[in-house]
């Protein structure tokens, strides 16, 4: 039988505890500077705040933050469905590694168009986009090494409540996205958008908005399942390490 160690003793919870705090600290400090210190984007502080609120990466990370603090809480207790289980972990990851890669994308697109690129960026609005879209997403993929392969799991995750979580997040920004633009072009033209491919004045494919959805949400459906697949694969890994070891140690 495993013996059980308090969480105070486990150094997973100290892990996920300090990337908490790093996770709230550098939002919260790029909220402050970007609505009332160095006006990001516009003069206005609210202006700033909804754009900031109209990022995905902004929107990922308070879901993250949120999930991190209940999972710190209740750190101790297992459970078969919901927000404490493995698979809302791969949830959280799916969405982060998105984040990731757009990060690395927007610096790619940047560059390559001369527009608005993180070089223009002031040093503490670099850092805070270094930190919250490149840092806290490794820091997470660290520690899934360490935390998943509790379980085999199949690949017909198309079965499992996990994956359309993802789905209907990402379908529900989508809708989100396409509202604000709208509204933005009654009221205001700064900060339609929050990224480029979902410029729907502007769009990279077509000239049919609808069309151009579908393809969002087509690309978005493969781009997600992949992550899912590649999340499931490295989960297995992880747990024929595990069973490994631990035929070894009864040996």
């Amino acid at each position: 039988m495993k013996k059980y160690t308090a969480f105070y003793k486990n150094w997973i919870w100290y892990y996920h505890l300090i990337a908490c705090l790093l996770f709230i600290g550098f939002l919260c400090w790029g909220f402050y500077l970007s609505s009332f210190v160095e006006y990001w984007y516009n003069k206005n502080s609210f202006t700033n705040y909804d754009i900031l609120m109209s990022f995905f990466s902004v929107q990922v990370n308070i879901m993250t933050i949120v999930w991190l603090i209940i999972y710190i809480i209740n750190f101790d207790k297992k459970e078969k469905h919901g927000i404490l289980t493995d698979r809302f972990r791969m949830v959280i990851m799916n969405l982060n590694m998105l984040v990731f890669l757009i990060f690395w994308m927007g610096v790619v697109y940047y560059v390559k168009s001369g527009e608005d690129s993180i070089a223009n960026y002031g040093t503490n609005q670099i850092l805070c986009t270094i930190v919250t879209h490149l840092i806290c997403p490794i820091l997470l993929f660290i520690i899934y090494q360490f935390s998943m392969g509790n379980e085999r799991y199949t690949y017909n995750f198309y079965k499992k409540w996990d994956i359309y979580i993802v789905f209907i997040y990402a379908a529900s920004y989508l809708a989100y996205v396409y509202i604000r633009g709208e509204l933005y072009l009654q009221n205001n033209n700064t900060g339609r958008y929050p990224y480029p491919f979902v410029d729907f004045q502007n769009l990279f494919i077509g000239n049919s908005v609808v069309l151009y959805v579908f393809y969002l949400i087509i690309v978005f459906f493969i781009w997600f399942s992949l992550h899912h697949l590649w999340l499931v694969y490295n989960n297995n890994i992880i747990f024929n390490i595990k069973q490994k070891r631990y035929i070894l140690s009864i040996i």
